[in-house]
């Protein structure tokens, strides 16, 4: 069996824990352009699969609603009440959460993922323990937007 290491964020890296449901997905910090209140979000004119847009560096720029499935909800649970612009390149897009929070890094090891989690076109790169939280699914700017992306048919 072939194993692959993650890569480790350098050590002053901070990373962005964001709560959906059940589940807690951990990106590096500086991948969060903008963290705004679920109410920020503009609910007119939204794209297909968006429930709204945010404004940010002169555009509008598509929010969407996860389910702890990783799989877009037409509808806002009430428990979502923060918004992450994440920027990967040129490219911004929102998510709602229910809590996002900011820690130092972890000394904990990150682990690839089990055979069966890895599914195709999984915006989740391995798992990491997150102390008296459980686990946390290793996640990107770049990977949520792709996922996202390919989920709303864009």
């Amino acid at each position: 069996m072939n194993t692959t290491a993650l890569a480790r964020p350098a050590a002053s890296a901070t990373s962005a824990l964001l709560k959906i449901s059940g589940l807690r997905l951990q990106l590096p910090q500086k991948e969060i352009s903008a963290l705004e209140t679920a109410d920020s979000v503009v609910k007119q004119d939204v794209q297909p699969h968006s429930i709204g847009w945010l404004q940010h560096a002169r555009q509008r720029w598509p929010v969407y609603c996860l389910s702890q499935n990783l799989t877009l909800f037409d509808t806002v649970p009430a428990e979502r009440r923060a918004c992450v612009l994440l920027g990967a390149g040129n490219s911004f897009v929102g998510i709602l959460c229910d809590d996002v929070s900011i820690s130092q890094p972890s000394q904990n090891q990150p682990h690839e993922l089990p055979p069966a989690m890895r599914l195709a076109q999984t915006p989740v790169l391995g798992l990491v323990a997150t102390g008296d939280e459980g686990i946390a699914c290793i996640t990107s700017a770049e990977q949520l937007i792709a996922h996202v992306t390919r989920l709303a048919g864009m």
